[in-house]
């Protein structure tokens, strides 16, 4: 795990196992209908694809649908992200859950992270 570094949001930090906090993002992220790949063992790669016209819920592949808020937050085009668990130095078994945005409208990212913490 690599160290964190930058400012600390205070409810992403946690102190379960790697391997169970990994469990739990893998299961939000499908959840919110998120596409992601493993980067690394403890680092995802993650696209919200842009809102289509009609439609929710269930497209016509059977894939779920992203999440997306309401106009004002949310201007529904593609996000992408990285999601990476981090180890806090010098705090024995503490980490943070680093989200970053790589590409994509600031305010559909906000939406999307503050959906994530939840």
């Amino acid at each position: 795990l690599r160290i964190h570094h930058g400012p600390l949001d205070q409810t992403t930090i946690t102190t379960r196992p790697p391997p169970e906090v990994m469990a739990r993002v893998c299961a939000v992220l499908d959840e919110l209908g998120i596409e992601f790949k493993a980067e690394s063992e403890f680092k995802y790669r993650c696209v919200r694809a842009k809102r289509r016209r009609a439609g929710g819920g269930v497209n016509a592949n059977g894939v779920k649908e992203p999440v997306y808020g309401d106009q004002q937050q949310d201007a529904g085009d593609e996000v992408r992200f990285s999601v990476e668990l981090t180890r806090i130095d010098r705090l024995k078994d503490t980490y943070s859950i680093d989200i970053r945005r790589l590409k994509g409208n600031l305010r559909s990212y906000k939406f999307l992270y503050d959906t994530l913490r939840e």
